[in-house]
């Protein structure tokens, strides 16, 4: 697993990837609880998200989910790199509850696909998040802190972490996770570069 700082302590930097400029953005993926998104009440168990940690880095970032009816809802697609992709989860961590990572955003691209995400970058707001992921179904009934479910989600296979301008994520900003997410609001500006 690899170590990085806690939210609390980290801030956006302005680093290198690719010969091209990159925001690294500290993010919180998803946090251990019951989320409704698109198959209802699922239940994410700590055990299964640290589980996913490796799997996660090296993921695409786009802004907002890809199309299910052009691109079978995953990213890894050209259609969906030229369209939506932004940047690049590394640093995948697992801190008890929160599944974290940084986002490795790349400034130019990021201002042609969406400006509002570079604008909230540059003004260290967070943004909506939303995990792109599949599982294996299978009906599992409970609760989890008073809130029921009618799936877990076990042996998680990430495919992308999609950024949400103007929509809720189903495990949400209120609910901690988020893009810009830590509480000293500082950006790294290095002398010389143009983002």
């Amino acid at each position: 697993m690899a170590v990085r700082s806690s939210p609390k302590s980290a801030r956006i930097r302005l680093d290198e990837l690719e010969g091209r400029p990159h925001w690294v953005v500290p993010t919180v993926m998803i946090t251990t609880g019951v989320f409704n998104g698109s198959r209802g009440p699922v239940y994410y168990p700590a055990d299964e998200l640290r589980k996913s940690v490796p799997l996660w880095n090296a993921k695409p970032v786009v802004v907002y989910h890809p199309d299910m009816a052009s691109t079978s809802g995953f990213a890894s697609s050209p259609q969906v790199f030229n369209k939506q992709k932004v940047g690049t989860i590394f640093n995948a961590s697992f801190d008890g509850e929160r599944l974290l990572c940084d986002c490795w955003i790349d400034c130019g691209r990021c201002r042609k696909v969406d400006a509002r995400v570079a604008d909230a970058i540059q003004q260290t707001r967070m943004m909506e998040v939303s995990t792109g992921l599949s599982f294996p179904l299978t009906s599992t009934h409970g609760t989890f802190n008073g809130k029921q479910f009618d799936l877990v989600a076990k042996d998680i296979l990430p495919d992308h972490l999609a950024i949400l301008p103007d929509v809720e994520g189903a495990c949400s900003i209120k609910d901690g996770a988020g893009l810009v997410r830590n509480d000293c609001l500082e950006i790294l500006r290095l002398p010389g570069w143009t983002y």
